[in-house]
């Protein structure tokens, strides 16, 4: 995986360097970017001998972020930014008991985009989440259990995501992730006697929605 990530920032930073030295000097527009999404997340967990199941998690809120552009020419360029993401899943460990469990995540992306830099374009990368507030709802028979923390060791903290991505001239985007840690630790996660839950695996992805505004021009050049 190491090698994987590495063999990525290379290739971004080799077309990089290639899209500066194919364009006149200094022609580079750099600007930012308001962005809000919509998530529809999956699991998948395992915990012998629990024979779980998870749901569909539906997220519209709070999803948000600063993007920082950087276009070398009309047709590529690069972003990073801020971001800050509601995630987890839903998961059923028997016909009595249901857990819910999210954190929110402060992330840093790192992406490239081809296509039209301002118009349709793709874009892929890769985003370093770090996982700082927790919060758990249990429901046993209906009944509702729920506690909240700030880094939970039930969670790992360090939280990497690759991604792509395709975005509309209006900014509207359609972005598939998949996170490359599992989302839950092998520690205990529940306070329900007679319930051991301690996940092998617990891997997570997502299909999202969402928008991208362009709200600030830093230098323009082409």
């Amino acid at each position: 995986m190491k090698k994987l990530l590495l063999s990525f920032f290379c290739l971004v930073l080799a077309q990089a360097a290639f899209a500066q030295e194919s364009t006149a000097q200094g022609s580079t527009n750099i600007y930012t970017m308001s962005t809000g999404e919509t998530i529809l997340s999956f699991g998948i967990v395992d915990a012998e001998p629990l024979n779980t199941g998870t749901v569909a998690r539906f997220t519209p809120f709070f999803n948000f972020g600063q993007q920082l552009h950087f276009d070398f020419s009309p047709s590529f360029g690069i972003y990073t930014g801020l971001n800050v993401r509601n995630v987890g899943m839903i998961t059923d460990l028997n016909d009595s008991v249901r857990v819910k469990q999210r954190t929110y995540n402060l992330g840093l992306p790192i992406a490239f985009k081809i296509g039209d830099v301002e118009g349709w374009r793709f874009s892929a990368g890769f985003e370093a989440e770090i996982a700082f507030a927790y919060k758990q709802k249990v429901y046993v028979n209906g009944e509702k259990r729920k506690s909240s923390s700030w880094f939970d060791d039930r969670v790992e903290i360090f939280q990497p995501s690759v991604f792509a991505e395709i975005v509309g001239k209006d900014g509207n985007f359609i972005r598939f992730k998949y996170y490359l840690n599992d989302f839950l630790t092998a520690n205990q996660q529940i306070n329900v006697p007679g319930v051991e839950y301690n996940p092998t695996r617990s891997s997570m992805f997502y299909v999202s929605i969402g928008y991208a505004i362009k709200n600030k021009n830093i230098k323009s050049s082409f």
